[in-house]
């Protein structure tokens, strides 16, 4: 029962996730202009809601020439980031870590590079920017960043000493946290459903998103483990 629900929510979670990597990777050919395409999410908000909602028209509107101003990071982070998004699919691929062990590797080293990347940077314009949210919003997205890299680290710290079942454990670690990037949107939307003002809600989901991702990923990973799922065969 649980090996069918766990493949059910990977294969939807991947296919989401594919989407909105997909969909962000417009910032490379548009650059900060793509901060415009926010303001479409305002009229599903309202929608859901029945409340006129204004806020990513609003977000879009104040960031817009501050993106510009910081351009190569925040293009930078976003593509980055979407890249690696797109990368650890393949990395969570049951099929391709099994029967593709030079694609697993590969797209292993390109995840890495750019979740490190993509995650320094989103550390980087925290202090760039002034961000919705104000100090919670830097301080979620610095500890955020620097708790991603770290595990990235980690992770390839126990592949070198073969131990991949760790390995896979760290890899989903780093994942989780790289994935709060779409779990604070949705977060946000949420709170704007319930009637929260823009600042608060933001602020809100940047400090909750982190810990959500990584107490679900714990739990997955030692449900995994007791079970026997989560295991790696080496990459030849």
């Amino acid at each position: 029962m649980f090996r069918t629900a766990r493949h059910i929510v990977l294969y939807m979670g991947m296919a989401f996730t594919m989407l909105i990597a997909l969909h962000s990777l417009r910032y490379l050919f548009d650059g900060a202009e793509s901060v415009s395409a926010l303001s479409e999410t305002d009229a599903l908000l309202e929608y859901l809601s029945g409340r006129q909602s204004t806020f990513w028209h609003s977000f879009s509107i104040s960031q817009k020439p501050l993106y510009h101003l910081n351009e190569f990071a925040v293009v930078g982070h976003i593509s980055a980031a979407s890249i690696a998004l797109l990368a650890g699919i393949l990395q969570l691929t049951p099929f391709i870590r099994q029967n593709a062990p030079l694609l697993h590797r590969a797209s292993g080293y390109l995840y890495a590079f750019t979740a490190i990347l993509g995650l320094g940077l989103g550390a980087y314009i925290s202090f760039s920017l002034p961000m919705i949210g104000g100090t919670k919003t830097i301080i979620s997205n610095v500890i955020g960043g620097a708790l991603g890299i770290g595990f990235v680290v980690v992770s390839f710290i126990y592949i070198s000493k073969e131990q991949y079942l760790k390995h896979a454990q760290w890899m989903l670690r780093s994942y989780a946290v790289l994935m709060a990037i779409l779990t604070v949107y949705l977060l946000v939307a949420v709170f704007a459903l319930m009637g929260l003002d823009a600042e608060r809600g933001y602020g809100l989901a940047h400090m909750i998103c982190f810990p959500i991702n990584l107490i679900l990923v714990e739990l997955f990973i030692r449900k995994s483990s007791s079970s026997g799922i989560l295991v790696l065969t080496p990459s030849q």
